[in-house]
């Protein structure tokens, strides 16, 4: 069973938050800031998701108090996409985001209907186990995202950025993977730990029957159309997220994949780089991914243009 939080403070939860410094931040430049702001990425994400709801502690408490499992999943969606948007191009919003983040969770804690003991959304397990899902899941996706597997060297940088990303929302780093072969450890012990929880069961149903819950403002002559509309979004949603889960976290919760569910997944996502290699930036990122990578790019190219200055060929001057 999942390591369940007492009623005491964790002090290095306490000791971190308070004297956060500046983290390293993710470099826009980077494999991480190139995918996670296209508008298909986060919905490959959803594994990530997924295997966060099959956390027993998590479950209990977003089934508690996260809007997914309350009439709003998707305003608890939206909210959720503009979080990690910031923390990955935000800049020195970013650097708020993640104390928002951390604080914002502070206060969820709650007595588990299963154990009667007090746990806590800042559970150290759990919170380190929101984080490296996001890994877990890229390294994973490669062949979708990008067509073939990432390299080693690629993997690493993909670690490397979720480590960044851990430490700017605040996560214990204590045990946390450092490399690859440790991150492979990590989840093989986490996989005994998690479970076909009620919250993942309910996601896993409302995509198999597109049967969501509407905004209460829509009207209900539109509910057809939008019940049509959603089955067809969900149903990408089921393939993306179910053909990124290991075998074994399939079997508990109960689903199964075809090689043909296989191959619909493979030819969705080879129609999906068409179109990015296609369409223009604008059209591919999110607005904020779109121009913090302009930005950076911008700067990069002013960077390269200063070399040429003939200030540089003075002895003494700053070098370029």
């Amino acid at each position: 069973m999942t390591a369940i939080r007492n009623s005491e403070p964790d002090t290095e939860f306490s000791a971190d938050f308070a004297n956060p410094g500046v983290p390293d931040l993710v470099p826009l430049d980077s494999l991480t800031a190139e995918h996670t702001g296209r508008w298909t990425f986060l919905i490959l994400d959803g594994a990530a998701f997924m295997m966060q709801a099959m956390h027993p502690v998590i479950a209990e408490i977003t089934g508690r108090y996260s809007a997914a499992f309350h009439g709003d999943q998707g305003g608890r969606a939206i909210r959720s996409i503009d979080s990690v948007l910031r923390w990955t191009y935000g800049l020195t919003e970013a650097v708020a985001e993640g104390n928002r983040v951390r604080a914002m969770h502070q206060p969820l804690t709650m007595k588990s209907d299963t154990t009667g003991k007090q746990i806590s959304a800042l559970n150290p397990e759990a919170y380190q186990w929101v984080i490296a899902t996001g890994y877990i899941v890229t390294a994973q996706a490669g062949t979708l995202l990008i067509g073939r597997e990432f390299t080693d060297v690629e993997k690493d940088e993909l670690l490397r950025d979720n480590r960044r990303l851990a430490r700017l929302l605040h996560v214990p780093m204590g045990g946390y993977p450092e490399t690859r072969e440790e991150m492979d450890r990590y989840f093989e012990e986490m996989i005994d730990k998690l479970e076909g929880t009620p919250q993942a069961l309910k996601l896993v149903d409302e995509m198999r029957t597109g049967d969501v819950t509407l905004p209460a403002a829509l009207p209900r002559a539109l509910h057809p159309l939008a019940r049509a509309t959603a089955r067809r979004g969900l149903r990408l949603n089921y393939l993306s997220i179910v053909g990124l889960l290991d075998p074994r976290l399939r079997a508990k919760l109960g689903v199964t994949w075809s090689p043909e569910e296989q191959r619909q997944l493979v030819r969705i996502y080879a129609l999906i780089r068409t179109a990015y290699r296609v369409l223009p930036d604008r059209l591919t990122y999110f607005p904020l991914a779109y121009h913090a990578r302009k930005h950076h790019e911008c700067l990069e190219k002013m960077k390269e243009r200063q070399k040429k200055s003939f200030a540089y060929r003075v002895p003494g001057s700053v070098a370029p």
